[in-house]
């Protein structure tokens, strides 16, 4: 399933293997409250009554229902109600929440969770904010300082505060949809709480992907593409899970992607080919953009001397050797006028360039006399990362 935000979606469509789970750690003795004997040994699907047990009304209209089976609208099988134990290919985020939605009513205050690490993780966290207690999870301090807040903001809501808006992996990431705090157009920010390689929209069977998932002040955000893992990697700061981080696209590439045709049932028949773009991302701790947006604007200043700026952000020596170019080419213009006009176009450009954080690469200048200038280029980099990561 290719979204045409972001063709982040490989050919490659892993699945979740695991059997994923969740039921009670204790459950009631025969004929206590609204929890299941778990003396008697449960129902095979085709003797099972699902309604007998309470299945919130928001799970049944988000689901189709078959006997105990729970499809999503497009035939992919969502999760089985097997009575004191419920089960999913899944590792869909709403899926999850229905899940502990179902264990909320039946009360069971304590549940146990089995499956994958991303499943874990996630029906731990959904859980423990629904009061329940978790089994068969191990959190980190990052994770525990994650759910610490969320609660606490949970409890202000409740007091009274406006709520948070949380919109959970949403399909395409935009400056107005995805920016909650605008430091600077397009950039997303907030506190690194997950990252990883995971089928998209962590539904079995969609193509697999990459998502990084920041704690932001409306909510948690889930960002979906490839280029995340790239960015990650090659990020000059190097952020670890519970650093405020920011991230931005910095240009969007057209490609060609597979994507399956499926039947009126959901089955996958055939594929075809999408034309729509990659996003290419970088990811970089806040103080990199803090200071990406001084330093650009030391290169808006005209009365700033390019020493002292190169000085202060060595970063810069390859961005002036570009400006310095753009004024030798200015030069053969005869109006005054249009030289100004376009060297402060490019001065512009450039300033923008930096802000964005996007990576400074260094000027080869066609002069034999300046070929040394970009090898310092490239020394300054190589401090700047040094300096970024110390």
């Amino acid at each position: 399933m290719a979204t045409p935000d972001d063709a982040s979606q490989s050919a490659d469509s892993g699945r979740v293997r695991s059997v994923n789970s969740l039921q009670p750690s204790r459950p009631r003795p025969k004929g206590t409250g609204k929890g299941v004997d778990a003396a008697r040994p449960p129902e095979s699907p085709a003797r099972q009554a699902p309604t007998a047990l309470p299945v919130p009304q928001a799970v049944r209209e988000r689901f189709v229902q078959v006997r105990n089976h729970y499809y999503f609208p497009d035939g992919a099988r969502a999760f089985t109600d097997r009575g004191n134990r419920l089960t999913t290919p899944s590792e869909n985020t709403e899926v999850i929440r229905s899940l502990v939605a179902i264990a909320k009513a039946r009360e069971w205050n304590e549940i146990t969770v089995r499956g994958t690490e991303r499943f874990r993780k996630a029906a731990w966290f959904a859980a423990r904010l629904a009061g329940l207690e978790v089994r068969g999870y191990r959190p980190s301090e990052v994770e525990q300082a994650h759910l610490v807040r969320r609660l606490g903001r949970q409890n202000g809501v409740a007091a009274g505060e406006p709520p948070d808006r949380e919109l959970s992996e949403p399909k395409r990431v935009t400056d107005e949809e995805a920016s909650p705090r605008r430091d600077r157009p397009g950039l997303l920010t907030g506190r690194l709480i997950d990252h990883g390689r995971a089928n998209y929209r962590h539904e079995r069977g969609s193509p697999m992907s990459y998502f990084v998932k920041l704690e932001t002040s409306r909510g948690d955000r889930t960002v979906w593409g490839v280029d995340l893992e790239r960015a990650l990697k090659e990020s000059l700061t190097q952020p670890a899970m519970g650093d405020e981080v920011g991230l931005r696209t910095v240009r969007q590439d057209a490609v060609k992607v597979k994507t399956p045709e499926r039947d009126g049932d959901g089955n996958v028949v055939g594929e075809r080919d999408l034309d729509t773009h990659r996003n290419r991302w970088i990811i970089e701790k806040r103080g990199f953009f803090e200071a990406r947006a001084h330093a650009a604007h030391l290169l808006r200043n005209v009365a700033v001397d390019p020493r002292q700026a190169v000085k202060e952000y060595p970063e810069l020596a390859g961005t002036y050797l570009q400006l310095r170019a753009a004024e030798l080419a200015a030069k053969r213009l005869h109006d005054p006028e249009d030289r100004e006009r376009f060297v402060e176009t490019v001065r512009a450009a450039l300033a923008d360039s930096v802000a964005r954080g996007e990576p400074l690469p260094p000027v080869r200048l066609r002069e034999r006399r300046a070929e040394r200038p970009p090898e310092r280029a490239v020394k300054a980099r190589e401090r700047e990362t040094a300096r970024l990561r110390g």
